[in-house]
């Protein structure tokens, strides 16, 4: 027999075969579902509830109610201010609104030239009340050649009285600055009759207990004015004033006080710019001014003019000898009210002053401290009235 061709055999053992390393998977941490942040859309917040006011403060604002069960109360209680209606709004004029349309009106009309004129001069004189905030400001405005007068006589005043001598400022010496404060003194009318500028020392820069040590020093209150108008009125008393020239000059500072000030602003020394001032006399500003300036005071009308200081207010001085004679004065700061019987006893009076300090007598009595005085001493009658202030808010 012939052998057949016997078919390939698998082998009963297979080669082994080496299948390649799977790739690692990377582990991701995942946190515990309670620790995932969930990110919520807040809600919007509530409506604010709006309140309705009460029928009892509507009756209030609406001026039929009142705030207590008092009769005597007023309808819209104290402090309280009510809504501007809308139609006054509107009406409300503001201050100077209109001015440019009736100038322009005067100029177009024809023969009005005296009209012109009163309307500028007007215009000029409101214009005119505003005071200068500095020095620069005041070489702005109008009046300045006056104002620079008013600066020359304030500058003049002070060198004649001794007020400072110019030194070099020593190591570690406190320097106190300087202003111009200027005041356009009016009178009854609310006409300028005076423009003064006032060398004022600032005073904030002081240090207690080292430039300046007490400082109290008394004025007379509208209270105690009013008294010794009435009393002058009663016992038919004369009123008259005098004004003290740098009343704060005729304080003299004491060894302990040594005070270093700069050059006044826009007039230093040519011959010596940089040195500064040793002040001998109390300025204006100064904290202890207005004591040294009383303390002397006392010495004039107390041991000179043997008057008696009252022990209810200390700033009102008074003498008594002679039946009949009645001698009262009102010291507020520089301005001195004298009730005297006789005219002769007033000028006694002003020039026994007039020996210590300078003065300016001012005659009668017309105004004192914002308040027009009327006096009629064939009536007895005395009248206050502060027309002029009311007109200037109004």
């Amino acid at each position: 027999m012939i052998p057949t061709q016997q078919s390939q055999q698998t082998p009963l053992i297979q080669p082994k075969v080496t299948s390649p390393a799977p790739t690692p998977v990377p582990k991701v941490f995942t946190p515990p579902a309670s620790k995932i942040p969930v990110h919520v859309d807040s809600p919007d917040p509530p409506a604010k509830r709006t309140r309705k006011p009460s029928q009892h403060i509507l009756n209030i604002i609406n001026g039929k109610g009142t705030s207590t069960h008092h009769p005597s109360d007023p309808l819209i209680p104290r402090g309280v201010q009510l809504p501007t209606p809308p139609e006054a709004v509107e009406e409300a004029v503001l201050e100077g609104e209109g001015v440019a349309e009736q100038l322009m009106a005067i100029l177009e009309a024809e023969d009005d030239t005296a009209e012109l004129a009163v309307a500028l001069d007007e215009f000029t004189a409101e214009a005119e009340v505003l005071e200068p905030t500095s020095l620069a400001d005041a070489k702005r405005h109008p009046d300045w050649p006056r104002w620079e007068e008013g600066i020359r006589e304030e500058l003049a005043t002070l060198q004649a009285a001794g007020t400072w001598e110019l030194t070099d400022l020593p190591a570690g010496a406190n320097l106190v600055g300087s202003k111009w404060v200027f005041q356009a003194k009016k009178d009854a009318a609310g006409n300028i009759i005076c423009y003064k500028a006032r060398l004022v020392a600032q005073g904030y820069s002081q240090v207690p207990g080292v430039d300046y040590f007490d400082t109290y020093a008394p004025v007379a209150n509208l209270a105690s004015i009013r008294t010794v108008l009435a009393l002058s009125a009663c016992l038919d008393l004369a009123l008259h004033q005098i004004d003290i020239k740098g009343a704060y000059l005729n304080g003299r500072l004491t060894d302990d006080e040594v005070i270093y000030m700069r050059q006044p602003p826009g007039f230093a020394s040519p011959a010596h710019p940089t040195k500064v001032c040793c002040l001998h006399k109390t300025l204006y500003g100064l904290k202890q001014s207005g004591r040294h300036w009383y303390q002397h005071l006392i010495e004039i009308l107390v041991n000179e003019l043997a008057l008696v200081q009252c022990t209810v207010n200390q700033a009102v001085f008074f003498r008594h000898q002679d039946p009949g004679e009645h001698v009262i004065v009102v010291v507020h700061v520089d301005d001195c009210t004298i009730a005297v019987k006789t005219l002769s006893q007033i000028d006694e009076l002003k020039a026994q002053i007039h020996k210590h300090v300078e003065i300016t007598d001012l005659g009668e009595l017309h105004w004192l401290l914002g308040v027009e005085v009327t006096h009629n001493r064939d009536n007895r009658t005395l009248s206050l009235s502060q027309k002029s202030y009311v007109d200037s808010i109004c």
